[in-house]
């Protein structure tokens, strides 16, 4: 969760400590700009940041708060109250705001595009999203009170502005929502084919997307849509971010399958 304070850049290095009335405190250097600097955003905190990030996380899985104060105490020990979730959640959002409106690397040319019914305030609200079919990542969500035209078209707006200048959207895969087809040619001018899939056999279903609706089972209950687009900030971040991790994890082991089959043809040439 730290991040640099000059240019909100992830890649940063611990740089020793730096110690003063306060106490001692983690010193981290940016290897993006090089500023130097200590966690301010939990320096004046009474709670470690280890217990904050456990609770957030525990928040958006879904479980209530009051659960959630109960396995702080359990795990660390430590007495904190409802109202200081909800101080966390709050203080810490805009972090999630910009993980969230980071530019995606790597998406294929083709995303698959739905939506899905929650509740606020026990009426019926739209979970609008756009994902990526290479590496999973969700790349534009919204939370509309209606699916019309207007909210289709504001959920591709929602993706568009996480594509690169360089790249290049050939396809999107929906169901047979009548909206989308015009949607789709207003905002990408035709530039962009509209497959609707045909059933589960076929190829270009949209299972991938579907998969994601599970997410329904664990989502508390919304009063306002902001509570609920406060929630799916969170939630989308912590997706993306893990789908990344994932992502690495497999090139890796690529590469050195790649290295274990070419090993033995290096060795050859240089004998």
């Amino acid at each position: 969760m730290t991040t640099c304070p000059e240019c909100m850049s992830f890649r940063i290095k611990k740089y020793g400590w730096r110690k003063n009335k306060r106490g001692l405190f983690q010193k981290y250097k940016c290897k993006s700009c090089g500023k130097q600097f200590i966690d301010d955003d939990f320096l004046w905190m009474q709670t470690p940041k280890e217990v904050v990030a456990f609770a957030i996380r525990l928040w958006r899985r879904g479980l209530r708060p009051s659960w959630i104060v109960q396995e702080i105490r359990i795990v660390y020990r430590i007495e904190r109250s409802v109202y200081a979730l909800f101080y966390w959640i709050k203080k810490f959002l805009d972090l999630f705001k910009f993980i969230n409106n980071i530019p995606l690397v790597g998406i294929s040319e083709r995303l698959h595009w739905d939506y899905t019914y929650i509740k606020i305030s026990g009426k019926d609200a739209y979970l609008w999203v756009l994902k990526d079919s290479l590496k999973k990542f969700i790349v534009g969500w919204i939370i509309t009170k209606t699916k019309t035209l207007k909210d289709a078209k504001a959920s591709l707006f929602a993706a568009k502005k996480h594509f690169l200048p360089n790249y290049q959207l050939k396809e999107i895969v929906s169901d047979g929502e009548q909206s989308f087809p015009r949607a789709i040619w207003e905002v990408f001018n035709h530039a962009v084919k509209h497959y609707r899939y045909k059933g589960f056999r076929d190829k270009k279903n949209n299972n991938l997307i579907e998969e994601l609706w599970r997410l329904k089972n664990h989502i508390p209950e919304f009063r306002t849509i902001e509570q609920a687009e406060r929630f799916f900030t969170i939630w989308v971040a912590f997706y993306n971010v893990e789908k990344s991790l994932q992502a690495r994890k497999i090139e890796m082991i690529s590469n050195l399958e790649k290295i274990t089959i070419f090993q033995p043809i290096f060795t050859i040439q240089v004998l």
